[in-house]
């Protein structure tokens, strides 16, 4: 397929709203603009907050979390449940359910302190064995969506009534970040609702409850005060499902919604309208080149570099981007842990890019650029049409070729692709240990380079912390970029509009935690 023609910096909003926000304010009797909220107006404690509208981007497949744990379903999670970690809005680490945790010596076995006096919603008590019982049962079933993040995981047994042991199955330092993603249940109520019927009405024991739940339409929240915690500003939250970048714009501008995500195309015409804020942060993710380095005229090095030598990936993010970004030099975001300060990707220098496609002996063969029409990376079309333009002129014949996203994703997964490709790695736990087994270790979905210098730096990072932990990542990193396995290109901002009433923290991940989140007035 070829690629599709450049689109306008601007697609005008629909002056419609998507079917399900249209009816998730009708069945829900609420809309932006912090109404107030009959079911929250009785909250006791926390002063009367109103209730928000929040824009999600897809529907949840399901609010279990046992079986879920997808980016669009921690944004529910994160407000209803609670987890041991907790990573805050600039990516560092502070305790949540878990007070502290140790780990041995060798980095196999992890010690976590709970938290006493936490209660379910139900009234329960949270305690270790249900601590125990929401990691056994993830680790139980391999179909779950969380069950990844437990891949270092071999047991987890309760030691006392505030104390449980997790043994992993080698040293694996990053583990109290993963726990981060891993929401607690209460064992006896799952086990005697089932996993549906606890998806329908679920127990947590987070700064908001479930008030009602209509998949496709809206997840209502309202603020539960018997938190343990300080409790949330606002009264209830209304997260709705609306997978339109048009209609989501359409909301904030109409006060239909209070908060959505936009794309970085929409973000100029959104600051214009007077009366929503654009607040737009680094990410936690970067957009590159991968590159088969096995396949044709990218098996040699010098190739690989040159085609990283003449990008001007900072024109890329001034101009298609509108500047919401910043230039890659390294495979890291800034926000991730494990990100390597003061590393250099050798820049822009297209007079040098010619000079190896000249030592090398290239002479003119295609080589084929794949890349997503839609989807994961916003402006996808117009990112890959000005690579091909910057490697065009020193030299370099690409064959763009586009797909769907999912026919995308299949082909990173198996490692079918000739050339280079683009994609994206942001990961949840803000830490460089999953994209760099995704990256750099033998089964990684993006090696081709099947380095064993790469994989064995990949597994020394687990059995060391701290500033040791830090040098590995740098001389991994660096060894990367020498050897042109991959070409950072940048990392994009995340951008949302926000009814500026809403006193809003943004979070690196994107994801919503709406625990601290109040009004201005």
């Amino acid at each position: 397929m070829s690629a599709s023609a450049p689109r306008s910096p601007f697609r005008s909003v629909l002056p419609v709203l998507s079917v399900g926000l249209a009816a998730a304010l009708a069945l829900s009797s609420c809309a932006g603009g912090f109404e107030s909220s009959s079911d929250a107006s009785s909250s006791t404690t926390g002063g009367t907050g109103g209730r928000i509208v929040a824009a999600l981007p897809t529907d949840p497949t399901s609010m279990d979390p046992v079986k879920t744990g997808s980016l669009v379903v921690l944004s529910v999670f994160f407000n209803t449940f609670d987890q041991l970690t907790k990573i805050t809005a600039d990516g560092s680490l502070e305790p949540k359910l878990a007070t502290e945790w140790t780990p041995s010596a060798d980095m196999t076995s992890w010690d976590f302190t709970l938290r006493e006096g936490v209660t379910f919603t139900n009234g329960e008590p949270l305690t270790a064995d249900d601590v125990v019982f929401s990691f056994s049962s993830i680790l139980a079933d391999p179909t779950s969506e969380n069950f990844g993040y437990l891949s270092s995981l071999k047991s987890v047994a309760k030691v006392d009534d505030t104390k449980v042991r997790f043994e992993m199955k080698a040293p694996f330092s990053a583990f109290p970040r993963n726990t981060s993603l891993i929401s607690i249940v209460p064992d006896q109520a799952y086990a005697a609702m089932g996993p549906a019927a606890f998806a329908a009405a679920p127990v947590g024991s987070g700064p908001f409850k479930f008030e009602k739940i209509q998949r496709g339409v809206s997840y209502d929240l309202v603020r539960n005060d018997s938190y343990w915690g300080e409790p949330a500003k606002l009264d209830a939250i209304s997260l709705v499902p609306v997978a339109s970048d048009e209609s989501r714009v359409n909301g904030v501008l109409s006060g239909s919604l209070d908060v959505a995500q936009i794309s970085p195309a929409q973000a100029e015409s959104v600051k214009g309208s007077g009366g929503v804020n654009v607040q737009s942060e680094l990410s936690n993710g970067v957009v590159f080149l991968g590159v088969n380095s096995t396949a044709g005229v990218l098996k040699e090095e010098k190739v690989r570099r040159a085609i990283g030598l003449a990008i001007d990936k900072e024109a890329i993010v001034k101009t298609v981007l509108s500047g919401l970004g910043e230039p890659a030099t390294q495979m890291l975001a800034p926000s991730v842990e494990g990100f390597a300060d003061g590393l250099s990707d050798g820049g822009y220098n297209p007079d040098q890019a010619k000079k190896l496609l000249a030592e090398a002996g290239y002479n003119g063969e295609s080589i084929d650029f794949e890349y997503a029409l839609d989807g994961r990376i916003p402006l996808s079309g117009e990112v890959a049409q000005a690579i091909q333009g910057y490697l065009s002129a020193a030299g370099v014949n690409v064959n763009l070729v586009g797909a769907d996203q999912a026919s995308h994703t299949l082909k990173v997964r198996n490692r079918q692709l000739k050339g280079i490709y683009l994609n994206t790695w942001a990961p949840s736990t803000l830490d460089g240990d999953l994209p760099l087994t995704d990256f750099y270790e033998q089964a990684g979905n993006n090696n081709y380079a099947q380095d064993p210098k790469t994989a064995g730096l990949a597994v020394t990072q687990r059995g060391v912390d701290g500033a040791a932990r830090l040098d590995v990542f740098k001389e991994l990193l660096t060894y990367s970029n020498d050897k042109a396995y991959f070409i950072p290109l940048y990392v994009p901002a995340n951008n949302f509009a926000v009814d500026k009433s809403l006193a809003w923290t943004q979070r690196a991940d994107g994801l919503y935690d709406f625990s601290a989140i109040g009004l201005t007035k």
